[in-house]
Formats: C-alpha cells, sequence, structure tokens
C-alpha cells in the first residue's frame, strides 16, 4: 500500500504542478491585458485632457477680450454716473437650477461661485446695502454743489462770504 500511495502521491503533485502553471500563464496573460487596458486609457485621458485645456485657453482669451472691452466702456461710463456703474458690477439675479424628476434646469446667466464649490454667492444684501447707500448717501459721498461764479474753489464759504461783504 506504501508503494501505491507514493504513486499516487507522486501522480498528484505533477498533475498539480501542471495546473499551477497553467493558472500562472492564465494569470500573466489577464495581468498582461489589464497593463494594455491601463496604457489605452491613459493615452485617451490624456488626449481628451489635452483637448479640453486647449478648449479651455481658447474661452478664457475671449473672456478676457469681452472684458477688457467692458472694462474700457465702464471706466468711461464710471465717471458719468456712479450709481449705474456700480449696479452693473452686481448681477441682478443668482441662477437657482431645479431638479424635477430627471430634467435640469441649466442657469441663463454666469453662476458667481461662492466659498463652497457648486453653490452660487447670494448678493442680495449686497445689492440691498448698495441701493440705501444711493438713496441716501452719507455726507462724504454726497456729490459736491458747484461754487457760486466767480468763486475760487479751494477759498472755503466763510473766507467768500467775507470777501463778498468788503465788495
Amino acid at each position: 500500500m506504501e508503494k501505491e500511495e507514493g504513486f499516487a502521491l507522486r501522480e498528484w503533485r505533477r498533475l498539480n504542478a501542471l495546473r499551477l502553471e497553467e493558472k500562472e500563464k492564465e494569470e500573466k496573460e489577464m495581468v498582461q491585458q489589464i497593463l494594455e487596458a491601463a496604457e489605452q486609457y491613459k493615452a485617451e485621458f490624456y488626449s481628451k485632457r489635452n483637448v479640453t485645456i486647449e478648449n479651455n485657453k481658447k474661452l478664457n482669451r475671449e473672456k478676457e477680450k469681452f472684458f477688457l472691452e467692458n472694462q474700457e466702456k465702464f471706466y468711461a461710463e464710471a465717471d458719468k454716473n456712479n450709481w449705474k456703474a456700480i449696479a452693473e458690477l452686481i448681477p441682478r439675479e443668482v441662477p437657482v437650477i431645479e431638479n424635477r424628476g430627471n430634467k435640469k434646469k441649466t442657469a441663463t446667466i454666469t453662476v458667481i461661485q461662492g466659498p463652497k464649490p457648486g453653490k452660487p454667492t447670494d448678493l442680495s444684501r449686497m445689492r440691498q446695502v448698495l441701493t440705501k447707500l444711493k438713496h441716501n448717501p452719507p455726507t462724504h459721498m454726497k456729490p459736491k454743489l458747484p461754487s457760486p461764479s466767480g468763486a475760487d474753489p479751494n477759498v472755503s464759504v466763510s473766507e467768500q462770504v467775507t470777501v463778498t461783504e468788503k465788495l
């Protein structure tokens, strides 16, 4: 019986070694396939990334040109009407994106990003304060009244009154 067990054990070890070799070959093939798929994924990722970067560069250049044109117009009009210029800086509405079922409504105006990503900043309080300042400006912001004709703008009103009394 010992000879038979020895033969059976040797046969099992031989078959087991063959199975292990086949299994090892299959694993190497699978690893090779995974590596090839990973290389292909990386190549696709970087090509998409380069396309996205180029598109973003173009968009940023266009936005910069538009911004510079608007900035020139803004500064040209800012001296004439301060409050109109200030009102242009603040958007009138903040977009609201609603989810109703599977339909997603997108905003029609540019989202001003807040401190949290993806959440727009609420500018209603800022608009409210600026409107209040527009209607009731503090004394240092009130426009200066034009001086009487012939008066020197560098001379105070009390000095002007004494000069006119002497005449």
